[in-house]
């Protein structure tokens, strides 16, 4: 069974959610209300933090939606680290056509801050460009990398 599953840290990037599953639709823009992008996780694997959401009133993180088969989950929860870095939510998300549920990741012990890494950072931006997000958005993301 298809279903949506909504990207805002390096899985945004079609290229790194290729290598993880193999396949994948065509990503859309999409937006999360009511949350804000952070980094408050460790990833020795990155070496650095990576990419993260908490809730926050009147902020939203931007991403990729994208459509995948309900049995790729178990692959993915493995990349995110499920259960021990991250757990799996289901959210809803809008996007050009509306409002859609989708899934996504939290972290399970959000830290303060941990600045990303350079190549880390450097494949979330090449996803937002692939998707066409605008300058400003991109340097929304920028932001909550270095602060």
């Amino acid at each position: 069974m298809a279903v949506n599953y909504f990207a805002y840290d390096v899985t945004l990037n079609p290229e790194v959610i290729r290598k993880i599953l193999g396949k994948w639709s065509v990503p859309r823009r999409a937006r999360l209300e009511g949350y804000k992008l952070v980094f408050d996780t460790y990833s020795a694997a990155w070496r650095g933090g990576i990419a993260g959401i908490e809730e926050k009133d009147n902020s939203y993180v931007i991403g990729a939606l994208y459509t995948i088969e309900g049995e790729d989950f178990p692959v993915l929860d493995r990349y995110q680290g499920t259960p021990s870095i991250r757990s799996r939510i289901k959210i809803r998300v809008k996007t050009d056509t509306g409002v859609e549920e989708a899934y996504t990741y939290i972290s399970t012990s959000p830290r303060k801050h941990v600045a990303p890494s350079r190549p880390y950072l450097a494949l979330m931006l090449r996803g937002l460009k692939t998707l066409g997000y605008s300058d400003p958005e991109i340097v929304m993301v920028e932001r909550a990398a270095s602060q």
